[in-house]
């Protein structure tokens, strides 16, 4: 798979929750068992409601290529080139294109994104995770023979911010399991309000 084709699936599968003129083939992939794995800071949630917002944050100022680090993403693989703006495709984006030994690598965008409701409501076969105090609202599709994964967290009430995976191999929960690191990194990087 080539970049460019990882980097459309992110995209296509980002705006699908945008609501914009792109859609998204194929049927949403539950994760294992139709939950999500829980921890001690990342449990299943329902989808109702007004989101969970642990710590306000802000958007302002930030750096959607700051939000990770090569060290966050050594437990995929190494980077193979320096973070890239991808403002033309899905606006305040960045991508990471990481080296993880398979074929075509993966894609990893983070993105300082709309409003969590929003999402939540064009994105109804998606799911509720909570992410050290935040609601994520968790979407897979394996349209396109490409796993792509995207989790948008609430960071105060008008913005989230955007996690994304695309890999040519893997499972949605697998997938989810191995962004979950990167969603608690990239929370972590959020400055508070």
């Amino acid at each position: 798979m080539n970049r460019i084709r990882m980097w459309l699936a992110v995209a296509l599968a980002a705006s699908a929750l945008t609501g914009c003129a792109y859609s998204i083939n194929g049927t949403p992939v539950p994760m294992a068992g139709g939950e999500a794995a829980t921890s001690a800071s990342t449990t299943s949630s329902s989808s109702g409601g007004a989101p969970k917002i642990a710590k306000q944050r802000t958007v302002a100022g930030v750096d959607p290529c700051k939000l990770l680090t090569a060290d966050d993403l050594k437990p995929i693989g190494k980077l193979t080139k320096d973070p890239a703006r991808k403002d033309d495709v899905i606006q305040e984006s960045c991508q990471y294109v990481v080296d993880d030994g398979s074929a075509g690598g993966r894609s990893v965008v983070t993105a300082l994104y709309q409003q969590y409701e929003q999402v939540r409501a064009r994105q109804g076969k998606g799911h509720e995770e909570v992410v050290d105090g935040h609601s994520a609202w968790v979407y897979c599709d394996a349209g396109s023979g490409d796993m792509a994964c995207t989790a948008t967290i609430a960071v105060n009430k008008n913005r989230s911010v955007l996690v994304a995976m695309t890999t040519k191999t893997g499972v949605a929960d697998q997938v989810l399991a191995t962004m979950q690191p990167l969603m608690k990194a990239v929370l972590s990087r959020m400055p508070l309000a």
